[in-house]
């Protein structure tokens, strides 16, 4: 299965935290909803990490064009 995109991940960490926070949920299923939120936010952060990368990159390059 392949990983959600970053919008939906999001999308879907605020649906487990309304979940979480809008009534009592069950011992065994709030394990699951925050393993599933932690493995979401993993997605998202590595995602940001990537693009993080990649503008400072692009900022690079703009920059040494600009020397030219």
């Amino acid at each position: 299965m392949s990983d959600p995109s970053y919008s939906d991940a999001i999308a879907e960490v605020e649906s487990i935290l309304g979940e979480l926070e809008g009534s009592v949920v069950d011992v065994d299923h709030l394990a699951e909803r925050v393993k599933r939120a932690s493995e979401l936010l993993r997605i998202c952060r590595d995602r940001l990490a990537v693009v993080e990368v990649d503008v400072a990159k692009l900022v690079s390059e703009l920059d040494a064009s600009d020397d030219e």
